[in-house]
Formats: C-alpha cells, sequence, structure tokens
C-alpha cells in the first residue's frame, strides 16, 4: 500500500471530509493542538499540502517548517493572507475557491439592495412598535426594476450579479482590468466614470494593494446624492473616512456592507448612520457555498494524488 500524503489541515473542513480524505491522506490538525509550531517540528517533513481559508495567515515562517510542501489549497476566493511570493519562490502550487460563492455573494448583494430601496428594516422596526399593525404608518420606498448598476469587477461574483440585475430590467455598466467580449453589458473604462453612469454601484473585485481605497471620495461624489454603494467584496477596497464622510454629507443616499475595512475609530460612525446597512461579511457563507468549497477541495486533493491538472490554480 501507498504512503498517505500529508496535509496540514489549517481551517474547519465538513464532516464528510474529515470522513473521506482519510482513505488516501494523513491529515492534522493545526488548530486542534495547543501548539501548531510544536505540531509542526514533528510533522513537517511529512506535510505536503496544506488546506486553508481567509482569515489564517500562511507565511513564510509557516512554510519554511514544511520543507516537502507542494500545495496550498485555499477554500477561500481572497488571498490577502498567503504570501504569495514565497509561495511562488518555492514552486508551490496555489489552489482557491473561486466560483463556489458566487451564486450566495450575488444574492447577498441583492438582499442589501432591496433592504436599502424598499426601506425593510425602518419599516419592519415601525411595525414592531405599532404591535404588528397593518395599518401601521409606512416609509414610503422604490424599486429597482430598470435602474443603472455598475458592477466593479465582473469576475464569477460580477457575473452572477449581472444575471440576476437582467431579471430586474436593470441597465447594467461595469469596469474590470480588461473589457470582456463575452457579454453585452456597456463597459467603462475607469471607476470613475462607471460611478457617474448609474444610481447602484457594487464593489465585487479583488482586494489586495492593487484595489486598495480606490472608491474615494472622487468616486463617491461621481455616484451623487441619489447614489446606492453596495461592497460585498472587501473593506480595504472602500476609504472608509470617505464613505462616512459621503453619508454624513448627503454626498451618496446610501451603502449596505457586507465588509468595511479601516480601525475601529473610522468604522464607529457607521453605527451611527442610519442610511447604511451592515453584515459580518457572511455574503459568501451559506449552507451552499461552503459545501461548494468542500466538494472543490476533496477533488483537488485527488487531482494532486493523480497528478492531475489542478482545478483553480493560479
Amino acid at each position: 500500500m501507498s504512503q498517505k500524503i500529508g496535509v496540514l489541515v489549517n481551517c474547519p473542513i465538513n464532516l464528510e471530509n474529515r470522513k473521506e480524505l482519510p482513505r488516501f491522506f494523513d491529515l492534522y490538525f493545526s488548530e486542534e493542538v495547543p501548539d501548531r509550531n510544536e505540531l509542526l517540528a514533528k510533522i513537517g517533513n511529512k506535510i505536503e499540502i496544506i488546506i486553508s481559508d481567509g482569515p489564517r495567515l500562511i507565511d513564510k515562517h509557516l512554510m519554511d517548517q514544511m520543507p516537502n510542501l507542494k500545495l496550498i489549497s485555499l477554500q477561500s476566493v481572497g488571498m490577502d493572507h498567503l504570501d504569495i511570493a514565497s509561495a511562488k519562490a518555492r514552486n508551490i502550487k496555489i489552489t482557491n475557491a473561486a466560483g463556489t460563492n458566487a451564486a450566495s455573494c450575488a444574492d447577498h448583494a441583492f438582499s442589501l439592495m432591496l433592504a436599502l430601496y424598499r426601506n425593510i428594516i425602518p419599516n419592519d422596526q415601525s411595525m414592531r412598535s405599532n404591535d404588528a399593525d397593518e395599518e401601521t404608518p409606512f416609509i414610503r420606498s422604490n424599486t429597482i426594476y430598470g435602474k443603472k448598476i455598475g458592477i466593479l469587477g465582473l469576475g464569477a461574483i460580477g457575473y452572477e450579479i449581472a444575471s440576476r440585475a437582467l431579471a430586474f430590467k436593470m441597465e447594467i455598466f461595469y469596469h474590470n482590468r480588461k473589457q470582456r467580449k463575452d457579454v453585452p453589458y456597456t463597459y467603462c473604462s475607469s471607476l470613475k466614470k462607471l460611478a457617474g453612469e448609474v444610481e447602484i454601484l457594487i464593489v465585487a473585485c479583488p482586494g489586495g494593494q492593487e484595489t486598495q481605497n480606490i472608491v474615494g471620495l472622487s468616486v463617491l461624489e461621481a455616484l451623487g446624492e441619489h447614489g446606492t454603494l453596495i461592497n460585498i467584496a472587501r473593506g480595504t477596497i472602500v476609504d472608509t473616512n470617505a464613505l462616512v464622510s459621503a453619508l454624513q454629507k448627503g454626498i451618496i443616499k446610501n451603502a449596505g456592507l457586507d465588509v468595511i475595512g479601516g480601525t475601529e475609530h473610522e468604522r464607529r460612525p457607521l453605527c451611527d448612520l442610519d442610511n447604511v446597512i451592515m453584515s459580518p461579511h457572511i455574503a459568501g457563507n451559506t449552507d451552499e457555498s461552503w459545501l461548494n468549497r468542500s466538494n472543490l477541495i476533496r477533488k483537488i486533493l485527488n487531482e494532486f494524488r493523480s497528478g492531475k491538472t489542478l482545478t483553480n490554480q493560479l
């Protein structure tokens, strides 16, 4: 019988993977021991694969404790936490979970959008304060039907957002690193031009240094006083100080935020504003997306074991 491949499990995995993967892999759970460094001192030479996800740092120091490491397989889409340069310097392969949470993120973008446009939260609060009486005074709202929507980042998530926008007969604009030839939507050559064309701007691009704070005051001013900002991507993409100021001064109408950048001091004023809805980075966190990620991890590890091309390899 061939020797099993050593895997450092650096994040939670589902019960099916706990059951199925040990058929061909030796799993070592770093979060189920008191000291990960102590664990790696004993078994670091055996590890060929790391399974990890979003908030868990994978840096050069960690990789150096596994001299035979060949693959880092992420259950997340974003890779802000991964030292990609150090991995590439050692020819360590990297895969991520791109596409597994696209539908869930798109759903959440529309949840935030509809909650803002239809005044769901204030009308719910009004009902509760009036004993659920149907005659409760209501706050008039708006429809998203036919509105102009701008998507920053037309990748897997942006594409799913656009497909939902079509059902609402929305006019779709987008800005990408490169114009896509396979979609009928209107391309804008800059983010500021995109913001100036639309009533709703959805942030759906990757995080990282290239996109840090690119949604700043000038973009929000271009979006305008009737504009809505939705962010289901990374908090670092939006300048939080500029956003707070724009919401306070009426530079934009409102915002729906699943992610928020900046320090606690910078974020805190958002809690006092009634023209913002927030959620705790849950856009991609559904039962369905979790199952998709788990299935993908199992598929990638079996591809690695069989010497096949890896799905979602960067």
